[in-house]
């Protein structure tokens, strides 16, 4: 049986974010160092990081042919009350149902890719991935109807909730992010390197920007959040 996980996920960057200003976690390097890197740029790393992004798993790296030759559209009600497993062509996606519940992509090893809490009423409206044919995505049983639609790939400097090539669906460049409302995380990832996390926050007094630097080749992922705003830098 799977271990599900819960909503609770969503407050672990709130949380963390109070212990770097408090002083109270134990972090690796300098404390001061870090606080500083936190307040210039959002920036969360060490510790801290590790345990919001956990093990990046290989296949986030993994870029499917985009043509989408063989992907279809797919819309239904969910059979189960405890969920439904499902197996897609390879092909990009945007995964989505009602009325929210969590989405799981595990590998043809039954390991889990990513997580996200997705639809209309909790989480993100919907979540754009690359799915290869060995991979399984399982919706729980929060969802009554789930869709399943083909995602066009297209440069833009708005990001939705899931994973982004750059070079591919973004520029490559220099980038002041944003976001209009609520609290999400940004990921920029390059095999054999160290992550970067950006928090964000948007609305009201509380609203952030960092400055991200987005090479060819590098994915982003965009969590816990409907859209990122990627102002290009002078």
């Amino acid at each position: 049986m799977r271990k599900w996980f819960n909503a609770k996920g969503i407050v672990i960057g709130i949380f963390s974010c109070a212990l770097i200003l408090s002083g109270c976690h134990n972090l690796q390097g300098k404390k001061s160092e870090m606080i500083s890197v936190y307040a210039d740029n959002y920036e969360l790393t060490g510790i801290i990081r590790d345990e919001i992004i956990g093990k990046v798993h290989p296949a986030i790296f993994t870029t499917v042919d985009r043509s989408n030759k063989e992907a279809k559209r797919l819309f239904g009600p969910m059979p189960t009350k405890r969920g439904a497993k499902l197996y897609l062509e390879t092909g990009r996606y945007e995964l989505t149902g009602n009325p929210s519940g969590n989405i799981y992509i595990y590998d043809k090893d039954d390991i889990l890719i990513l997580q996200e809490i997705v639809g209309k009423h909790a989480g993100v409206p919907t979540l754009t991935v690359d799915i290869d044919s060995t991979y399984s995505i399982v919706f729980d049983g929060g969802y009554n109807t789930v869709t399943i639609e083909p995602a066009e790939t297209v440069l833009s400097t708005e990001l939705t909730a899931g994973i982004w090539d750059v070079g591919l669906d973004i520029e490559p460049g220099d980038y002041t992010i944003s976001i209009p409302v609520g609290y999400g995380y940004v990921q920029v990832l390059e095999q054999g390197k160290e992550p970067c996390l950006f928090e964000l926050m948007g609305g009201g007094l509380t609203n952030s920007q960092s400055i991200v630097q987005l090479k060819e080749g590098q994915k982003v992922r965009v969590s816990k959040v409907s859209v990122v705003y990627f102002e290009p830098s002078d």
